[in-house]
């Protein structure tokens, strides 16, 4: 007899030895069970995932002689015929070669006759998504009034493309990608079946590289014993499978915790000596790196995927000297080295810089913004550059010496005033634009000792609670930080005055009739209003200037 290969040879026969498709075996049996089996099947998802096969074992359930049938007996004629793939009932078409409205017509007038030998007439038309849309449109009568003794299987890989009017006369069933610990477990089968000894990280290296599909699992694990002849390593899986040696990987692990990139220069240089593939390389560092990621989050991968010289040991001390934030940034940019190798000229230049680049993350908290230091008022910054108190141009070339630092004492409310310009542009070029708009609705009106008391307008409210609940502390860090000296901030909403009139203090005519005006209509501003204003004050404040003249000056 002709060699069969473990493909056809360990094919699932029953409904209960289909493998990782537990809701789709379960609710033929049940259908099958209850007399509810429909006339037309769409069976979708990747490839090699059981999609033909379970087809098959539904017709054999329906044409078995002691059925229909969950349980189909394997021992009757019709049950030996399927199996071996001569049933004259079961017709198996390859829609990718038989896609025209000529094979469908002659389809439609087959499906009429009796069937020759079994119950029923059993129709398998496989990636069904390259028929025409005439033809489909053909087999919309057929499959909305179909014989009482036809039945119809569409499987497809890709599900998007078939007609909606075929998919709403169809049940339809996803597939899924089978877990990479069934396909463990099956090839486990096959290796006792077949009296091989086979390491456990060969059989796992083997159901990765399946991707899901049963069948590629098989077929990689023929070739691989085919290879070996004896036992079956994983140095042997490696080398069929051209895979990244195990070892070479936790070398490259090691190389970019340590920071070492001469280390990592001479791996590539291992890689490219070889005759690997680049891609592949990137693929099998971003599984490793991902099975350390588990690893630092405490979610420890099973023994199959555990595959370096070390051993547990080894990924665990890799895992805590990485960690999960950096090892999540050496995910990411491998990933996007995986799409500019793809298509590169130069993938082992690439490699390089990206390795490289990968020793050189820090592995630190990030720090907090330059702004957010003078949140603490409890004790003056140690460093901040002092502003001088006397003049209101822009700052000068030169710092105060810090043995000069003013006390407490010695900053004024002219001081204070002279450098509130520059306050916001601080609040602007340290990421707080927010901060630095509201603020800029407001002017300091007294200072007394270390306490600084900042008036909001009476159309300003919605700043003066922002301010008030959240932003003094940023204020006076800001502010603290040009004077030299640590101040607290206070807010004060100034009260609408019944008339409009000019203030008492010296005020620019332009600035009080604006303030006056907003005054009058401050009760009557809604909230979209107000963030207008907040808007018009942010870009304000990113032109460079804390004021600007909305009348143009009259000559």
């Amino acid at each position: 007899m002709a060699y069969q290969t473990f493909a056809l040879k360990y094919r699932p026969q029953t409904f209960d030895e289909i493998i990782g498709q537990d809701h789709v075996a379960t609710t033929l049996k049940n259908a099958l069970a209850e007399g509810r089996v429909a006339h037309g099947y769409l069976f979708a998802g990747p490839r090699g995932t059981g999609k033909t096969t379970t087809a098959r074992v539904l017709a054999k359930a329906l044409s078995c002689e002691a059925g229909p049938t969950a349980e189909p007996c394997g021992e009757c004629s019709m049950c030996l015929a399927i199996s071996a793939g001569n049933a004259m009932d079961l017709i198996e078409i390859d829609a990718a070669s038989h896609r025209g409205i000529d094979d469908i017509r002659e389809l439609r007038q087959r499906v009429g006759y009796a069937p020759t030998q079994a119950r029923c007439k059993f129709y398998i038309l496989d990636e069904a998504h390259q028929l025409t849309p005439e033809a489909s449109n053909a087999l919309l009568k057929t499959l909305e009034e179909p014989p009482d003794h036809a039945y119809f299987v569409f499987a497809t890989t890709e599900p998007h493309k078939i007609l909606p009017t075929i998919r709403s006369r169809c049940q339809t069933f996803e597939f899924r990608p089978i877990p990479q610990a069934y396909i463990v477990e099956a090839l486990r089968a096959i290796a006792q079946s077949e009296g091989v000894k086979v390491e456990e990280q060969a059989l796992g290296t083997i159901a990765r590289a399946a991707g899901g599909a049963m069948r590629d699992a098989e077929s990689i694990f023929d070739q691989v014993i085919a290879y070996a002849r004896g036992d079956v390593t994983l140095e042997i899986v490696n080398s069929v499978l051209g895979v990244t040696d195990a070892e070479l990987l936790g070398n490259i692990a090691d190389a970019v915790a340590g920071g070492n990139t001469e280390g990592v220069f001479g791996c590539v240089d291992e890689v490219v000596a070889s005759g690997k593939d680049i891609g592949q390389l990137i693929e099998d560092l971003s599984l490793y790196f991902r099975d350390l990621l588990r690893m630092s989050l405490g979610a420890n991968p099973p023994a199959w995927m555990q595959a370096t010289s070390g051993g547990r040991e080894g990924m665990q001390a890799q895992a805590a000297a990485l960690g999960p934030r950096r090892l999540g940034e050496i995910i990411e940019e491998l990933g996007d080295a995986a799409v500019h190798i793809r298509d590169s000229a130069q993938k082992p230049l690439l490699l390089e810089v990206t390795l490289a680049h990968l020793t050189s993350i820090p592995d630190v908290a990030p720090a907090a913004p330059a702004t957010q230091a003078p949140q603490q008022t409890a004790e003056p910054p140690v460093e901040e550059t002092a502003e001088p108190a006397v003049e209101e141009a822009p700052p000068p070339a030169e710092a105060a010496p810090p043995a000069s630092e003013p006390a407490a004492s010695e900053v004024t409310l002219d001081t204070v005033k002279s450098l509130w310009s520059q306050m916001v542009q601080t609040l602007i070029s340290g990421g707080h634009p927010a901060v630095a708009a509201i603020v800029g609705r407001a002017e300091p009106s007294a200072l007394e000792g270390a306490r600084l008391e900042l008036v909001f307008p009476a159309s300003a409210q919605f700043e003066y609670e922002r301010a008030s609940k959240a932003y003094t502390t940023q204020i006076a860090g800001a502010i603290s930080g040009l004077c030299g000296s640590v101040l607290e901030v206070s807010c004060r909403l100034q009260e609408a005055a019944p008339q409009p009139q000019a203030p008492e203090h010296s005020v620019p005519e332009g600035e009080t009739v604006a303030e006056t005006a907003a005054e009058d209509g401050a009760g009557d501003e809604s909230d979209a209003e107000r963030q207008a204003r907040m808007v018009e004050a942010i870009k304000r404040a990113f032109d460079g200037s804390d004021e600007v003249e909305k009348s143009p000056p009259t000559q």
